[in-house]
């Protein structure tokens, strides 16, 4: 009859460590960047701008311009897939690299915003995507505030950069049609 009475408080001790490590977990990653939906992959932002840059040529667009749209909800979609973060930024010469003689997406938001990632990610205001130069394989995404010229604050490594790659030729075929 004891060993009966035993087995509930077992039981019950067992689920409540569970608990209790489940939330030091989720707390523990939550914490460091303020991200409480770390486990939930969703970005879902609109730029105020993105440049697209390649081989010293640049496009700018905005909501409302043609391929906004597209190039906006393919980083919105990559963005979600991320692989692993790295602490790895970018020297000013490079940046300058990818706005003169690669190619690159810099995309920019009027209010920080995060990437819900495992990871731990900070808040940024502006990524910079690298299509073509250093950093650009595996895909990776900088992350940076516009207060500050550089971008320091890590990188993402993606799953995959083909949706935007697409996005942005599309883009850049109807620019050079014109």
């Amino acid at each position: 009859m004891e060993s009966q009475r035993q087995l509930p408080k077992f039981r019950n001790m067992i689920a409540t460590l569970a608990i209790i490590l489940i939330g030091l977990v989720w707390f523990g990653i939550a914490l460091p960047d303020q991200d409480w939906l770390w486990f939930f992959p969703i970005f879902n932002e609109q730029a105020a701008r993105i440049y697209l840059y390649r081989d010293g040529e640049q496009i700018m667009l905005q909501p409302g311009d043609w391929g906004y749209d597209d190039v906006n909800e393919a980083v919105n979609q990559i963005v979600r897939h991320v692989k692993a973060k790295q602490p790895l930024g970018i020297s000013p010469e490079t940046q300058e690299e990818y706005y003169d003689r690669f190619s690159a997406v810099e995309v920019f938001y009027a209010e920080p915003v995060i990437v819900h990632t495992i990871h731990g990610f900070p808040e940024a205001d502006k990524y910079l995507f690298p299509q073509s130069g250093r950093h650009y394989d595996p895909p990776v995404v900088f992350a940076g505030m516009q207060r500050r010229p550089d971008y320091r604050g890590g990188v993402l490594v993606l799953s995959s950069r083909e949706r935007l790659d697409d996005a942005v030729d599309a883009v850049w075929a109807a620019h050079e049609a014109e």
